[in-house]
C-alpha cells in the first residue's frame, strides 16, 4: 500500500510564496479544506535567503517561494540559484529540524525529450538557468530525504496557467492581444514551440494529493498532451470570437524545447489525482475576467 499521507482537516500547515500565482491559489484550497494556513510570502515581507519560518506546531510545509522565468534567469542565474537552491536548502534545513514533511513545487527540468510522453524516469537535461536552478533544489530535497529520512515530495510541473498569472507568461500575454481593441494583429515570438498546460486549479490539487508519509517521491504534474503557440492562439480567438491576423516573427529561444508531454500516469497510481480542467475550460474562464 502507497505511503500517502492524509493531513486532517484543523492540521497546522505552512506555505512559502504564498503571495504568488501558484501560492494564492494552494493557499485559498487549503482553507477550503480547512487547515490552518501559515502564509510566508513577499507581500508578508518575508525574505527567504535570511529569515526563519513560523514552525511551532506546523505539520506540513510547501515550498513554492522561488525566482522564475526563463528569460529572467539568463540575465541573473546566481540570483536565481541562491533562491532557487541554497533558498530551498535552508527551507529543508529548519524542516529537519523541527520534523515536519515537506512538498516541493519543482519545475520542467528535462530539456529537450528522448521521447514523449516523458516520464519522471527520463534524463534530466535542465537547459537553462531556471531549470538548473530547481533541479538543484529538488536534487537537495532527494538528499535530505535520503540522509535524515525525511518525508518528501518533489512535483515537476508543466506549464501552469490559470487566474492571476503575470502577462510574462504566454496565455495572459495573447489573450490581452486578443481582447484588446487597439490591437490590429497578435505578433508572436515563435507559433511552433509545443507545450503541455496544465490548469493552476488542477496543479495544486496534485499538490495536496501526493503528500507523503515516508522517503523521497517525484511527480510530473500536467495534462498529458501538448498544444502548439499557434494552436493555442486559435483557440483563444475561437473562445473570444475574434479573428485577427497572426504575425509569427520567427524569433527562435536559444536552447528552445520543441514539444513536452507529460507522462502522469505515476502520480495518478499513487493518489488518483487527474487533471479535470480542459484547456478550451481554462482560456474561457480567463477571457471572461479579462473582458469584467
Amino acid at each position: 500500500m502507497n505511503p500517502r499521507r492524509e493531513l486532517k482537516p484543523g492540521a497546522r500547515v505552512l506555505v512559502t510564496g504564498a503571495s504568488g500565482f501558484l501560492g494564492r491559489h494552494l493557499v485559498d484550497l487549503l482553507k477550503v479544506h480547512q487547515f490552518k494556513v501559515v502564509e510566508a510570502g513577499r507581500s508578508s515581507g518575508f525574505r527567504l535567503l535570511e529569515d526563519e519560518l513560523a514552525l511551532d506546531g506546523v505539520d506540513h510545509i510547501f515550498h513554492l517561494a522561488a525566482e522564475t522565468g526563463v528569460s529572467d534567469a539568463w540575465q541573473d542565474a546566481a540570483s536565481f540559484h541562491l533562491i532557487n537552491t541554497h533558498g530551498t536548502v535552508r527551507v529543508l534545513e529548519q524542516c529537519r529540524r523541527a520534523g515536519c514533511s515537506l512538498t516541493y513545487l519543482g519545475a520542467y527540468i528535462y530539456g529537450v525529450p528522448d521521447r514523449l510522453p516523458i516520464a519522471e524516469s527520463d534524463p534530466v537535461r535542465a537547459n537553462n538557468p531556471y531549470a538548473f536552478s530547481k533541479w538543484l533544489g529538488e536534487e537537495s530535497c532527494r538528499w535530505y530525504a535520503q540522509t535524515f529520512g525525511m518525508a518528501i515530495t518533489a512535483i515537476r510541473l508543466f506549464n501552469v496557467y490559470g487566474r492571476g498569472q503575470s502577462n510574462r507568461f504566454l496565455i495572459p500575454r495573447i489573450i490581452e492581444q486578443v481582447l484588446d481593441p487597439s490591437v490590429e494583429s497578435i505578433s508572436l515570438q515563435d507559433l511552433e514551440p509545443r507545450r503541455d498546460y496544465v490548469h493552476v486549479c488542477d496543479a495544486v490539487a496534485a499538490v495536496l494529493a501526493s503528500l507523503p508519509d515516508a522517503g523521497f517521491h517525484v511527480f510530473n504534474v500536467g495534462s498529458g498532451r501538448s498544444w502548439s503557440v499557434g494552436e493555442v492562439t486559435e483557440r483563444i480567438q475561437h473562445i473570444a470570437g475574434t479573428n485577427k491576423p497572426v504575425v509569427d516573427r520567427g524569433q527562435k529561444r536559444p536552447n528552445e524545447i520543441p514539444d513536452t508531454v507529460a507522462d502522469i500516469r505515476r502520480i495518478q497510481v499513487w493518489c488518483g489525482w487527474h487533471p479535470t480542467v480542459s484547456l478550451d475550460q481554462g482560456i474561457e474562464e480567463l477571457v471572461m475576467d479579462l473582458r469584467k
